[in-house]
């Protein structure tokens, strides 16, 4: 039985178990905007309590918070714990050993940050965590003027892009050109200690807010997340369905690639490229980022090793009562049509918009046609509407 059918016997029953009850236009019933021209406002009585378990929002919202978000928080927290302790030990010693291992801390983190940059929602949209964590370009004029002069404010808005990754970047990698020129910024007897106060300071800053953000999700937020299943625009489906396509727009896709590209200006911009100071990992970046929302849509553990109910799940539901024109693979396989062109790109995106901007043009392009299939189609299919406005003129 189709489910018009099933959702028609309902409705019947509804009526006709008491003649009292109206079945007028004042009932309970929400009509969507999608597919309007094929659909009927009865298509839209909850599909979650007609068609059973299959799909339920709740499923899909506890798969979000326990097998994705709060893991990947976890293991966020846990690269910052280590790039506390390397950041003191360096401080304390500052050697090239200890320099080399800081780096790599602090390459670990970023690459873990990539993974719950999309979760803009809660306590991190409360605290506007990623706009502390991973504003670019640095204004490295500005951060170094702040370390020199003391007295800074690490919460201010107004020291926003000299905070965060990007900071840690220059000042591990952009202070010079070899690692013992940047070590001389460490033992100088009169700037040294502000430059080694500073570093730790920017570390402690990033690992309060990392665990300011989880502690909420596990200790309050869970709950509240999955118990707003509701259609609503204010619901969680909803907002964590936006906060997600927003990111994969401005951040992922102009932020990462359009905007370095030249996209909105006409001209490749180098300095404005993840990661400039140490360039060649700008890629690896962008690719974990890719991964991390492809592997959100179709609801994989952070741990990789099973999945859960997710949007792909969501889309292949709707299949059973209605035309998804394969809505889930077609978006899959924009994925990998993007993976395989960045693959292509140099490591360091900085030489690559120097070298062949069209390479990075061609990548946006692709991502591109996923911001179609999702914000339009996938929005459409899900009856979601778009709750931002995206001021890039694109």
């Amino acid at each position: 039985m189709n489910k018009k059918l099933v959702i028609l016997s309902v409705f019947a029953a509804l009526c006709f178990t008491n003649l009292m009850v109206s079945c007028s236009d004042d009932e309970n019933i929400e009509v969507g905007e999608a597919d309007q021209n094929t659909v009927d406002a009865v298509d839209n009585i909850d599909e979650d309590a007609v068609l059973g378990e299959a799909f339920t929002r709740g499923e899909m919202l506890t798969n979000w918070a326990d097998h994705i978000i709060i893991p990947a928080f976890e293991a966020l927290a846990d690269d910052m714990d280590s790039l506390s302790l390397a950041a003191n030990t360096f401080t304390e010693i500052p050697n090239q050993e200890n320099l080399i291992n800081l780096k790599q801390s602090w390459l670990n983190a970023y690459l873990a940050w990539q993974t719950v940059a999309m979760f803009d929602i809660g306590m991190a949209e409360e605290i506007t965590l990623r706009n502390y964590m991973n504003v670019y370009p640095l204004d490295a004029e500005g951060m170094t003027t702040t370390l020199l002069a003391g007295g800074y404010d690490l919460t201010s808005v107004n020291r926003q892009d000299e905070q965060g990754f990007p900071a840690l970047d220059y000042l591990l990698h952009g202070l010079a050109n070899s690692e013992a020129e940047i070590i001389t910024f460490y033992t100088d007897e009169f700037n040294g200690p502000k430059y080694k106060i500073f570093l730790t300071d920017l570390v402690e800053r990033m690992r309060s807010l990392t665990y300011m953000v989880l502690i909420d999700w596990k200790e309050r937020y869970r709950e509240e997340f999955i118990e707003r299943d509701g259609s609503g625009a204010t619901e969680s489906v909803n907002s964590m369905v936006n906060a997600y396509i927003y990111y994969f727009e401005k951040f992922l896709r102009s932020g990462k690639v359009g905007i370095p590209a030249g996209i909105f200006s006409n001209s490749p911009l180098t300095d404005r490229v993840e990661a400039r100071y140490r360039g060649n990992v700008s890629k690896e970046l962008l690719t974990t980022a890719l991964h991390a929302t492809q592997n959100f849509f179709n609801g994989l553990h952070f741990d990789g090793g099973a999945s859960g109910m997710s949007l792909q799940g969501w889309i292949d539901h709707l299949e059973e009562t209605r035309d998804t024109n394969d809505l889930d693979s077609l978006i899959n396989n924009q994925f990998a049509l993007i993976h395989a062109q960045v693959v292509n790109l140099n490591d360091d995106l900085g030489v690559q918009v120097t070298i062949d901007y069209r390479g990075m043009l061609e990548t946006y392009d692709l991502m591109q046609e996923n911001i179609i299939f999702m914000k339009v189609d996938m929005l459409q299919l899900f009856d979601i509407k778009v709750d931002y406005v995206d001021a890039d003129g694109d």
